[in-house]
């Protein structure tokens, strides 16, 4: 276990500037190299703690950034057209990278960890996603599997 201070809210329980215990791999592969967080040394600490009020200001404003992309997603619908038998069982499924395209072509950005798809939508009908944009944000996108009307 490594001992790494957080430099940006990753969980709910991990505030800026908290020292938190991780797997080494966790902290060498992810958090540093992203920026996330930095290994837990004496000055490493005191640096943190004299940049955590513009720390706190950044993530505010990323709040703020994300609670208006969370308004333009919950009022989207992704409607897709998919050949299905007659029990509503899709010849195809919706992933989550459809789901990243999707919102791609709405002009937003959002990484493919933050979809909470679970497992790919096998059935035509009504679905909702949920899409974790921050720890504090989620929100859900609404998706409509329609089959195609077979012409006889």
């Amino acid at each position: 276990m490594l001992k790494v201070v957080i430099l940006e809210k990753i969980r709910k329980n991990w505030d800026i500037g908290s020292v938190v215990s991780v797997k080494n791999g966790f902290a060498r592969n992810y958090l540093i190299p992203t920026g996330k967080a930095k290994i837990a040394t004496k000055d490493n600490i005191k640096d943190i703690e004299n940049q955590k009020a513009s720390l706190e200001a950044k993530d505010k404003e990323f709040i703020k950034n994300q609670e208006t992309i969370s308004e333009k997603i919950n009022n989207l619908t992704f409607a897709k057209e998919i050949a299905a038998k007659d029990n509503g069982e899709l010849f195809g499924s919706i992933s989550i990278t459809d789901v990243a395209s999707f919102l791609a072509e709405q002009g937003i950005s959002v990484e493919k960890k933050m979809i909470k798809l679970g497992e790919k939508i096998k059935i035509s009908g009504n679905h909702k996603v949920e899409i974790d944009l921050h720890p504090e944000i989620s929100c859900s996108l609404n998706i409509e599997i329609l089959s195609p009307k077979s012409s006889l």
